[in-house]
């Protein structure tokens, strides 16, 4: 079995255990995510990006005294993890729900992570609870993240709460330095590749519908709406911290041999 489909009424989403990549996404009978599949995991689809999201600057990082090389992507940069290449398994499965298991380890990481994925769906409504433990021997630094592809080729963003906007060097790197931020000026024709820190609901208002999202303990977006989007998507992609958080700290959790770290997000449907 490499793939798994999960039901509830009118919704449906197709998960492959490559990757533990969400690859189609419908809610209501809505297809709401452009669908992807997992040969390119963060152009389409939900993608994983396990134990780090973004880049990290050059594919270096030092951790307790330990330098570490990752593997790098065209741009020169490591980018979104290695839960993306990992074979994973069914662990749990019951009605509108599964949990997806992998044991994430490489030699450019200080420890072994167990990791688990539950990806639960109602009938207009999806979630995604991600809860990690260190079974390594070290501390380990981790960072976890989601990559959706919202469809939309008209769309507005609304945040509730706070936000801020981070100062980005070298395209992609914050600098720590933020400002307050407000999405109302903020469409298609704005170019998008951004870090911001938002507090509450992000409501993503479409032409078809608004999908409504909730984060747990994952306080960052990306905003993407660049060449992968293709111009019928935009991916607003939650994350408990920031690009290169390996070497700026921000957002960056810190495990000990034994200790745990959980977070997720959910997303719901409501016509427009």
């Amino acid at each position: 079995m490499s793939d798994i489909s999960i039901r509830s009424g009118s919704s449906e989403a197709k998960v492959s255990l490559d990757g533990a990549h969400v690859a189609r996404l419908f809610l209501d009978g809505d297809e709401v995510i452009k669908p992807g599949d997992s040969e390119g995991q963060a152009h389409g689809g939900i993608a994983v990006l396990v134990p780090y999201a973004g880049r990290i600057r050059g594919g270096r990082y030092t951790f307790e005294g330990r330098r570490f090389t990752l593997p790098i992507a065209q741009d020169g940069h490591a980018i979104h993890g290695f839960a993306k290449d990992a074979r994973w398994k069914l662990v749990g499965e019951k009605a509108g729900s599964v949990t997806l298991g992998s044991r994430l380890k490489s030699a450019d990481y200080p420890s072994v992570l167990d990791v688990q994925i539950t990806y639960s769906l109602r009938p207009a409504s999806f979630s995604t609870a991600c809860f990690v433990t260190n079974v390594g021997p070290r501390s380990c630094p981790f960072e976890a993240g989601f990559h959706p592809y919202f469809l939309a080729r008209k769309w507005r963003i609304v945040t509730t709460g706070r936000t801020y906007r981070y100062k980005l060097v070298d395209t992609y790197f914050p600098t720590g330095e933020r400002t307050p931020f407000s999405f109302k000026d903020v469409g298609p024709g704005t170019s998008l590749d951004d870090s911001f820190r938002v507090a509450g609901p992000v409501r993503l208002e479409t032409e078809r519908h608004t999908l409504v999202m909730t984060r747990r303990r994952m306080p960052y977006l990306i905003v993407y709406n660049g060449k992968s989007a293709e111009g019928k998507s935009v991916a607003v992609e939650p994350y408990s911290g920031l690009e290169d958080a390996y070497n700026s700290g921000i957002g960056l959790v810190v495990l000990k041999p034994g200790e745990s770290f959980s977070c997720g997000y959910g997303v719901s449907l409501l016509r427009s």
